[in-house]
C-alpha cells in the first residue's frame, strides 16, 4: 500500500532468505537490485519477484500470544500475555508432583500485527497444546487485530485454524484488513464485530522481470482456489480484486452475510444443522420446521448452545467470551491504522 513503508518485521527479514517463494504484504528492502540481478538469471528474478508480493504493513511483526486462567483468592483472572514463540511460555509439566495429570489450561488467544510464516509456526505449537490436552481454548475462538501481512503465511494460518475447527472473532474497536482476512476467513465460525478491510495484492518491486503477468496471473488463481477450498463464493473473490491496492474497502454489514465472513459457511451450516438434529433424534427437515416456527432461534439444542459459546454478537465488543483485549506496546495499532 501507498504509506508507511518502514516495516520493522521487512528491515529485520531481509537477509533471511525463504527457501521457496513467498508473497509478503509489503516491500521489503534489498540489497542494490541492478548487482544482485547482474548475477542470477530470470527464474531466480521472478522468484524474487514473489517475494516481494504486497498490500500493507502499518505494524510490527504480529505474534500469536495467549493468555492463561489463573485463580486468586478464589475467583479466576487471565494472566499477563504469553507468546506461543517462547517455549518458557509453553512448557507444561506432564505431571504434578503428586503424579496426576496436569489438566488442559484454559487460555484466551489473540493475533495481532503484521501476519508472517513465524505465527504459522506459533500456531502449529498451539495446535499440538491443544491436541496433547495442554491447553483448551476459552469459547473456542481466537481474536484478530491485524493490518495485513504475508500472502501466503495468512492462507497456511487460515487452513490450519478450520482444521481445529475454531471460530474467529474481530472485537468491535479492533480491525482485520488485507491478507489479515484470508486468516480470519479460517474459522469455522465467524463475528465481525470490528472492520473488514479488503483490496487486491500487488507486486511492489518495480523490477522489470519475465513472465510478470504470468506470475500475477498464478497468484490470483491462487487466491480463487482457496476461496473455494474454505467454501468462500466466488464474489468474495471478485470483491477482494475489484479493490485497488492503493485503497481498502470496508466490507458493509450485508456484505459480511453475502460473503460468509459473518457466520458459517454453507458445509458448515450443513453440518450443524445436522448434528442439531441428531441430538433432538428427528429429521433434519423436522429440525428446519422447528426452526421457522421458533422464527430460527428455537429447537437446536445442543447445536444452538455450542454456536452461542462461540458465536458472540457486536455487543461482546470488548470482552468476547471472556477476552479482553491485549494491553501491549503496540496493540493498539491495527484499532487506530486507517487501512490505507
Amino acid at each position: 500500500m501507498i504509506g508507511n513503508r518502514n516495516c520493522p518485521a521487512d528491515s529485520r527479514r531481509t537477509s533471511d532468505a525463504p527457501t521457496g517463494p513467498q508473497q509478503s504484504m509489503e516491500p521489503r528492502r534489498h540489497r542494490s537490485a541492478a548487482s544482485n540481478l547482474a548475477r542470477v538469471g530470470p527464474i531466480v528474478a521472478a522468484t524474487l519477484l514473489l517475494f516481494t508480493l504486497a498490500l500493507q504493513c502499518f505494524d510490527v511483526r504480529s505474534e500469536l500470544q495467549f493468555r492463561s486462567a489463573e485463580r486468586k483468592d478464589g475467583q479466576q483472572h487471565w494472566s499477563a500475555l504469553k507468546n506461543y514463540a517462547n517455549p518458557a511460555d509453553t512448557a507444561y509439566p506432564r505431571t504434578l508432583a503428586d503424579g496426576t495429570q496436569v489438566p488442559a489450561e484454559d487460555v484466551q488467544v489473540f493475533l495481532n500485527g503484521y501476519i508472517t510464516a513465524e505465527d504459522v509456526n506459533s500456531a502449529k505449537v498451539m495446535e499440538s497444546l491443544l491436541k496433547k490436552g495442554r491447553q483448551k481454548i476459552a469459547g473456542n475462538i481466537v481474536s484478530f487485530a491485524s493490518n495485513g501481512g504475508e500472502v501466503d503465511a495468512a492462507m497456511e494460518l487460515g487452513r490450519l485454524l478450520r482444521k481445529l475447527g475454531v471460530s474467529t472473532l474481530v472485537a468491535g474497536g479492533d480491525q482485520c484488513m488485507s491478507s489479515c482476512v484470508f486468516a480470519f476467513m479460517g474459522g469455522d465460525r465467524r463475528t465481525a464485530a470490528g472492520r473488514i478491510g479488503i483490496h487486491r495484492p500487488y507486486f511492489s518491486s518495480t523490477r522489470d522481470v519475465p513472465d510478470r503477468r504470468i506470475l500475477y496471473r498464478q497468484l490470483e488463481k491462487k487466491l480463487q482456489e482457496y476461496i473455494e477450498e474454505l467454501d468462500f463464493p466466488p464474489s468474495l473473490y471478485e470483491a477482494v480484486m475489484a479493490v485497488p491496492p492503493e485503497t481498502v474497502s470496508t466490507v458493509a454489514p450485508a456484505d459480511l452475510k453475502r460473503f460468509y465472513l459473518e457466520g458459517m459457511s454453507p458445509s458448515t451450516q450443513d453440518d450443524v444443522d445436522a448434528a442439531s438434529a441428531r441430538a433432538l433424534g428427528i429429521s433434519v427437515l423436522e429440525y428446519f420446521e422447528q426452526k421457522v416456527a421458533g422464527n430460527g432461534s428455537a429447537a437446536d439444542g445442543a447445536g444452538r448452545k455450542q454456536k452461542d459459546q462461540t458465536a458472540p454478537g457486536p455487543r461482546a465488543a470488548s470482552s468476547v467470551a471472556g477476552q479482553k483485549r491485549p494491553d501491549t506496546q503496540g496493540s493498539d495499532a491495527p484499532r487506530n491504522a486507517t487501512g490505507s
